[in-house]
């Protein structure tokens, strides 16, 4: 790697080094580095936790999310990769394949400080695909200087047994004023390839479940027990978080007239009123609100709207219908939720 001095028009070639003699820890600096700027890594990832312990006690490196909403497993290692670095991130992407939407909003929200709404959209956001296509697959990235030929070999069989799994070498140079430069060369797969050898590996997985949060029952609200309803609806309608003007624009929508609401009339609608940048991000957004509709703590929801689903959790739905019996009963919600405003 060579420094370019332009003023005198030559190059200055740079020593290459490694991690130990500049006394660099993997957990104290090449993690904090890769966790500020993981496009190093040579893709937009989306850095959700570092250093979780996952439940037998180990203890994973940094977990991403990548557009198309696989979740990453990122294993680092200094300078050397030792013998056993896949056979680590193997057992940490086995416990990590399991989870649920909901604890990867949790740990996303533990590692932002914040609550699991907005770690929630901020992931709605960052993805290119359909919420529930979040982790449907999950990758994994090895980094390290140098990898032992034992770790290579391993990685190559199981890419032909579909798994997904890189190693990025991370390379630092000196120049002569002790100034450290960083680089990345991704060693497997060859990035000259990599397009085709994804396109060779593609492989079709069962949906994630969402079945510990999923539900389609109802509460039985009768006559006489309307305002209790209507208070539980608004209560519903003042929660505290960015999917709520979002949830009440689709209720305006589905409200608006006495009939069925096809998914992609309420998409283009919403994005008419502005929600979302673009027609995808729209549609992540109505995702996220059909979610919302199968929540376990929203069955009163579900008294008022009717929608088609498979009865399968992560299933997109469609055919949105206000129950005629409860349309006035929602209209005044939304009319005093806006009043208050």
């Amino acid at each position: 790697m060579y420094k370019v001095d332009i003023g005198n028009k030559k190059l200055i070639k740079l020593s290459k080094t490694n991690f130990s003699q500049l006394n660099l820890k993997e957990r104290y600096d090449i993690e904090e580095w890769i966790e500020k700027t993981p496009e190093i890594l040579g893709e937009e990832l989306l850095i959700i936790n570092k250093e979780l312990i996952l439940p037998s006690g180990i203890r994973l490196d940094l977990l991403a999310i990548d557009k198309k909403a696989n979740l990453v497993v990122i294993e680092l290692k200094k300078d050397d990769s030792g013998r056993n670095l896949e056979w680590q991130s193997i057992k940490y992407v086995s416990y990590c394949s399991n989870f649920l939407v909901e604890d990867i909003f949790k740990y996303f929200a533990e590692y932002l400080g914040s609550d699991e709404d907005d770690a929630q959209l901020i992931i709605e956001e960052f993805i290119d695909e359909e919420m529930d296509k979040l982790n449907e697959n999950q990758r994994i990235i090895l980094v390290s200087k140098e990898f032992h030929s034992d770790v290579v070999s391993a990685v190559l069989w199981l890419r032909d047994y579909k798994i997904d799994i890189e190693c990025v070498r991370l390379i630092p140079y000196l120049d002569q004023d002790k100034e450290l430069f960083i680089t990345t060369d991704m060693i497997i797969p060859l990035p000259e390839a990599k397009d085709y050898i994804e396109k060779k590996e593609i492989k079709q997985k069962e949906s994630k479940s969402y079945e510990s949060s999923y539900s389609l029952e109802k509460t039985n609200y009768g006559l006489e027990e309307f305002d209790e309803l209507e208070e539980r609806l608004i209560k519903t309608l003042k929660r505290k978080s960015d999917l709520t003007p979002r949830f009440i624009a689709f209720l305006e929508i589905i409200s608006s007239e006495n009939r069925v609401f096809k998914r992609d009339e309420v998409k283009s609608r919403l994005f008419e009123t502005g929600i979302g940048s673009d027609i995808g991000q729209t549609g992540r957004y109505l995702s996220n609100i059909s979610q919302f509709l199968t929540k376990k703590s929203n069955p009163h929801l579900r008294q008022i709207i009717d929608f088609k689903i498979g009865g399968v959790a992560g299933e997109t739905k469609d055919d949105y219908f206000v129950i005629e019996d409860y349309r006035d009963l929602l209209k005044n919600a939304l009319e005093k939720v806006k009043n208050e405003d």
